[in-house]
């Protein structure tokens, strides 16, 4: 049976429906690539700023133009896109990844160390799978504590701190600015906007080669559109 309508709160509601949302015209927009991979990423190795900085395999390079193509494309969907920025960090996977993207869009990269990895000190290299099994524990520390760092490496806060510098300028350079970094500066920025600490962003996954987008409104309000975007990598 159909629920019956009082036609004196129908007509109130008519009458004094809900404000609509602010008009929101505008966004400044960041897109976040994880670089394509490398040997380390495909053998399962820590690689932090200040270690190898390996170049991207043939694999990653195939990974990088698809990526290329993916930013492009969105890019040039994108309404209101403004002036287009690519900013990428100092290491070697970002820097050809970025390059591919660079090609892609027609416009020169900067480089910006404050979106490095974190630097694993005397961990760049090892296995993840045998530091799991051999030294669980420090592990847990690195992954919980942010003022813990690896001899020779930084701390979480460290790279907080620098990651969120490089962000700020992101967004007062307004339109659209492409960042290709890693892992955690990515999952740095998310837990800025999703209002969440380093123990839960974990939980996010950021593939190699991803997309992740992020907007910021005029009226303040930030919004992350989607993460982990890698159907072009199909």
């Amino acid at each position: 049976m159909a629920a019956q309508v009082d036609p004196a709160e129908a007509s109130a509601v008519g009458e004094n429906p809900e404000p609509p949302p602010p008009a929101l015209d505008g966004a400044t927009r960041v897109i976040l690539v994880r670089h394509a991979v490398t040997p380390f990423t495909e053998t399962g190795r820590v690689d932090g700023r200040g270690g190898a900085d390996p170049d991207l395999s043939e694999t990653g390079l195939d990974q990088a133009r698809r990526a290329a193509e993916a930013v492009r494309a969105l890019v040039e969907t994108t309404d209101d896109a403004g002036d287009v920025h690519l900013v990428t960090s100092s290491l070697a996977r970002t820097v050809q990844t970025g390059a591919a993207i660079a090609a892609a869009l027609d416009v020169h990269p900067v480089l910006d160390d404050d979106w490095d990895e974190q630097s694993f000190g005397d961990w760049d290299g090892e296995v993840f799978v045998e530091l799991a099994t051999h030294q669980a524990d420090d592990l847990m520390r690195l992954w919980q504590d942010r003022d813990y760092r690896r001899p020779g490496g930084e701390s979480f806060a460290e790279l907080e701190t620098r990651v969120l510098r490089a962000y700020e300028k992101a967004l007062e350079a307004g339109g659209t600015t492409v960042v290709v970094t890693s892992r955690k500066p990515i999952l740095v920025v998310l837990a800025r906007v999703l209002g969440i600490d380093e123990q839960r962003f974990w939980a996010l996954t950021t593939d190699p080669a991803s997309l992740t987008a992020v907007e910021l409104w005029p009226d303040g309000r930030a919004s992350v559109p989607f993460v982990n975007r890698t159907a072009h990598l199909a």
